[in-house]
């Protein structure tokens, strides 16, 4: 992930969540990504490692990126279950996405489930890809991919109510439901003030409440070709989900390949 607010609670929470475990088609792209491109690979705001240990157990040299020390303690636990090989596939740095230097470069750069939408200024951005454009080796590709903006939720006070994500149980036996709400809309700086809401039953009946807060970046279309442009790269593919179909109104991400030009 892009953010220290990551080394709150949600670091306990994320892998068992349904949003995230049942989160499959974007890891069967990245591995189709990873067959066409080769490695080694970077993954930027890796997070718990979702992507990162698939790949590697599919025979590719990964680097994993994160500034949560949280989410990468999870990503450590994860990375020594693996078997021997591939374990030793996998590297994995703290480190801020919008100014990092690993000392090499890799044949794939991707930045997978949001992270780039947790930089909110534009100086953040354009340091994010003049780093990735700096780590990339001739022929590499950058795989960018952010939500597909819907204009309801950049201003309609429907999405200021409670609204249900999702509901499970850990393995521990904490019963969890989980809510989501918009806190402040910012039109002209392109945010969201955001709340998630973790209601939770632990086993001895106790009840809890915490609140995840943070603010997310919304992006439009020819806004991240002109950022891509900007910092020396040109879109070889635009995809609007992960079954790679086009760009369309109803596209529910805007996934974006890219080459240095």
């Amino acid at each position: 992930m892009a953010s220290q607010l990551y080394d709150s609670f949600i670091a306990d929470y994320y892998d068992e969540s349904p949003v995230v475990s049942k989160r499959l088609e974007d890891v069967a792209f990245y591995r189709h990504a990873a067959r066409d491109f080769g490695d080694p690979i970077l993954e930027l705001g890796c997070g718990t490692g979702r992507i990162t240990m698939t790949l590697a157990e599919d025979g590719k040299r990964i680097t994993g990126l994160d500034l949560s020390e949280r989410m990468l303690e999870r990503a450590v636990t994860k990375r020594a279950a693996l078997r021997v090989e591939a374990r030793e596939r996998v590297h994995l740095v703290q480190g801020d996405m919008a100014r990092f230097d690993l000392g090499e470069t890799f044949r794939l750069v991707i930045i997978p489930f949001r992270p780039f939408q947790h930089l909110l200024e534009v100086r953040q951005q354009t340091d994010c890809l003049d780093c990735v454009q700096k780590h990339l080796a001739p022929g590499g590709r950058l795989i960018l991919d952010v939500f597909q903006t819907d204009a309801e939720r950049m201003h309609d006070p429907v999405h200021m109510r409670e609204m249900l994500v999702t509901e499970y149980k850990t393995d521990d036996g904490r019963q969890v439901r989980v809510t989501e709400r918009v806190a402040a809309f910012h039109r002209a700086e392109q945010r969201n003030d955001v709340e998630m809401i973790f209601s939770i039953r632990h086993p001895d009946g106790r009840q809890e409440k915490l609140v995840f807060a943070w603010t997310l970046r919304y992006f439009f279309r020819y806004e991240i070709e002109h950022l891509l442009a900007r910092c020396g790269f040109r879109v070889t593919a635009l995809y609007g989900n992960f079954d790679r179909s086009t760009l369309a109104d109803s596209s529910p991400e805007m996934i974006y390949v890219a080459e240095a030009s």
